[in-house]
């Protein structure tokens, strides 16, 4: 996916969001976490990292060394003043974090990072471009930051190559997770429920999914997919006589946890990147929603 050079995002990101200083307590002392106010934050006690999570991070993507024994480096490119917070905030959940505060600066950096968080709106060049061109050249995860409720901002960010959207105000833990995820589909590879198994290539008609080359193709034509777009896809496509409920979705392709309740929020999520996949294979036939229950593949020839 090229870059046609910077392209200003029809949609502008709402504007920089006071927060409540939040105060944690830790060893019965009241005491104001670090970036109680930021544009890109929402700290409520609920998700307020205590001493235990910036001793102990969480999980792989949370401060766990990748394979090889090495940190994750995070680099967040955003031009608001509270980048520096956000940078913070993740060192404390074990990461090795950086700013970037241009689109120019990311486009040069971006190379030595494994994870970018993105916000779409910079000083410079617009955030969805600065995807565009890294996407061009580099399967680095990346997580862009769009404007609450907004369904066109995550459908643009995704359409551009992000691998997953979160919402601003964000939460910490859900940050967190999502990296996680991400994380573990790109170090350990889909889940299988014979690891000894290799994935099976698709063919549907003109439709093809490589599972080993992780390509799609329409007719003979590349179709680019962010990874959480590919494992959606050939997760319905593997089955195509199944109804997939939104929970099964949630759970095998996001990683979702088991009995965990699905938020309106992520079920915004699964419709996003139905809606993306779509849009990506030409028509809305390929996936087809069952009312009240979630989603499945449709083949040609296979019945409605």
């Amino acid at each position: 996916m090229s870059s046609t050079g910077p392209v200003r995002h029809p949609q502008s990101i709402s504007a920089e969001r006071a927060q409540a200083s939040t105060h944690s307590p830790v060893n019965g002392a009241a005491v104001r976490h670090p970036h109680a106010q930021s544009r890109l934050g929402d700290w409520t006690p609920e998700h307020t990292p205590g001493v235990a999570e910036a001793v102990a991070p969480l999980s792989l993507g949370g401060g766990d060394p990748l394979p090889g024994g090495r940190t994750v480096r995070l680099l967040v490119v955003s031009g608001c003043s509270a980048t520096e917070q956000v940078v913070q905030d993740m060192r404390w959940h074990g990461f090795d974090a950086h700013a970037a505060q241009s689109g120019a600066t990311t486009l040069e950096e971006y190379a030595g990072y494994d994870v970018i968080l993105l916000d779409i709106e910079l000083p410079d060049i617009d955030g969805l471009a600065v995807c565009r061109a890294i996407r061009s050249a580099s399967d680095v995860p990346i997580v862009g930051f769009v404007s609450e409720s907004s369904e066109l901002d995550r459908v643009l960010c995704l359409e551009a190559g992000c691998d997953d959207c979160i919402e601003k105000p964000y939460r910490s833990r859900e940050l967190v997770a999502r990296i996680n995820a991400i994380l573990r589909r790109v170090h350990g590879g889909p889940a299988r429920e014979d690891p000894a198994e290799e994935p099976r290539r698709l063919r549907h008609g003109p439709l093809l999914i490589d599972p080993v080359a992780r390509e799609v193709r329409v007719d003979g034509r590349p179709v680019d997919m962010t990874r959480k777009e590919f494992d959606l896809l050939y997760l319905l496509a593997a089955d195509p006589e199944k109804v997939f409920t939104r929970e099964e979705l949630m759970i095998r392709v996001w990683e979702h946890p088991d009995g965990a309740e699905i938020s309106p929020r992520a079920s915004r999520t699964i419709d996003t990147h139905v809606s993306s996949l779509r849009s990506k294979l030409g028509g809305g036939g390929w996936i087809i929603a069952i009312r009240g229950v979630g989603f499945r593949f449709r083949g040609p020839g296979s019945a409605d």
